[in-house]
């Protein structure tokens, strides 16, 4: 290794330490190597290579998901599927906490990102659970818990930034991660069932005849067609991502202007500059990312890497292990975006050097960062929902432990039973 790289990385990484934004750090470092390196000439083709990163056809699905999760939340579709989750979730132990979560997975297939779920969900769900006598650090932990669902079943933004990144066919990726995003709400929903017997937890109560039942289901079926219009046009090779959202912000247009008449006219500037800011600071962690990828592989680290784990002539099983452990380590610091940016195509390309399935391999590393979202320091969605519950982070942490390790316990299942992700997608022919 020598010293321009060692000034690469570390400088990446003591900026990064020091709060300075991704996208910065990211450019910071390469100026850095290029004086380093006595490569200024690089210097001209950044500009170039920063527009390029962010110039793919299938990122503009970015922005257009973005635009259904915030036209949905803007015009309140949100507390049809709240109601929805009332009805068929809500009998089991733990009934308020149990709807937490089934409404998480529901609401998953219309923004795909776990902090839209909190902003969406936590508001609600944090003080009617606090109401009903779950202490605020709990109500925060299964909300905090269940949003890292969202970016786990697709439609999901994490998901295209990594087919994106690797090259791996976002179809086959959007397959593979349904089972995986189901099983993790299912084990948190079996987790808090078992914490309700033995905290007392009660059942939500609500009117459960098979008439309230099918108004409920009634009233949520049109919000619940927009993953049904993107999955069905994807997997079906109707559409690409990017139609398929265009198609699904139509259509959320459609139904909360015309059809519920939930969002005016006058509210739609805020509707878009929010999802251009959003859209914005995922592409520029994407451009950013395009010229570090580019110092990376000029230093041959790919290489590097893949050399390394041929020479210790390590089985598949043993390379997922060095993976999701350094995976682990990365999702403390990383957000999810930036650290599938940086290392997914380094990764991915060792993972296949040793046999495992590049698919397979990408559920893997989207489920490990996403746990990260529960673990400090980053935990960007602990503190999002402490924000809403003040509970103190240190309670907090304490009661989000238990899906944490449940999680954890879901990605070694995911990672060496390779038919969880693969099922699916081979069944549909990917």
């Amino acid at each position: 290794m020598d010293i321009s790289l060692i000034v690469f990385l570390f400088s990446f990484l003591i900026l990064l330490l020091g709060g300075m934004p991704i996208a910065w750090a990211m450019i910071c470092a390469t100026v850095l190597w290029m004086i380093s390196s006595n490569e200024l000439v690089f210097l001209l083709i950044v500009p170039d290579k920063i527009f390029q990163g962010m110039d793919v056809f299938i990122l503009m699905a970015i922005p257009l998901f973005i635009l259904v999760g915030e036209v949905l939340n803007a015009g309140k579709i949100t507390d049809r599927l709240i109601h929805f989750a009332n009805r068929f979730f809500g009998w089991i132990s733990g009934g308020l906490a149990q709807v937490n979560i089934g409404s998480s997975i529901l609401f998953s297939g219309i923004t795909g990102v776990a902090l839209g779920d909190i902003a969406a969900l936590g508001r609600v769900f944090i003080p009617a659970m606090v109401k009903q006598g779950y202490s605020p650090a709990y109500a925060a932990a299964v909300t905090a818990s269940s949003s890292i669902i969202g970016p786990m079943v697709p439609p999901s933004l994490i998901i295209i930034i990594y087919g994106a990144a690797t090259g791996v066919s976002i179809g086959a990726l959007f397959a593979a991660c349904v089972v995986p995003g189901l099983l993790v709400g299912a084990c948190q929903m079996a987790l808090v069932g078992y914490q309700a017997r033995r905290r007392g937890f009660e059942a939500f109560a609500a009117d459960r005849s098979p008439r309230a039942l099918m108004t409920s289901a009634t009233q949520a079926i049109i919000p619940l067609m927009v993953p049904v219009i993107i999955l069905a046009g994807i997997l079906g090779g109707i559409m690409t991502p990017t139609e398929a959202g265009a198609v699904a912000a139509f259509y959320a247009l459609i139904v909360a202007m015309l059809v519920y008449r939930s969002l005016k006219f006058n509210d739609l500037y805020a509707v878009f500059a929010r999802t251009m800011t959003f859209s914005g600071k995922l592409l520029i962690i994407v451009g950013c990312g395009t010229v570090f990828s580019l110092v990376m592989a000029i230093e041959n680290v790919p290489a590097l890497m893949q050399n390394s784990i041929q020479a210790a002539n390590l089985s598949p099983v043993a390379t997922l292990i060095i993976a999701n452990l350094i995976l682990l380590f990365i999702g403390m610091f990383i957000d999810p975006t930036a650290a599938i940016i940086l290392f997914a195509p380094i990764l991915s390309t060792v993972a296949v050097s040793v046999g495992v399935d590049p698919v397979h391999f990408g559920v893997i590393m989207i489920l490990n960062l996403n746990l990260g979202l529960l673990t400090p320091p980053l935990g960007i969605c602990l503190f999002a929902t402490e924000e809403i519950a003040k509970c103190g982070l240190p309670a907090l942490i304490r009661e989000t432990l238990p899906f944490l390790i449940t999680g954890l316990l879901v990605l070694i299942l995911v990672s060496y039973v390779p038919d969880i992700s693969l099922w699916l997608p081979r069944k549909l022919g990917f």
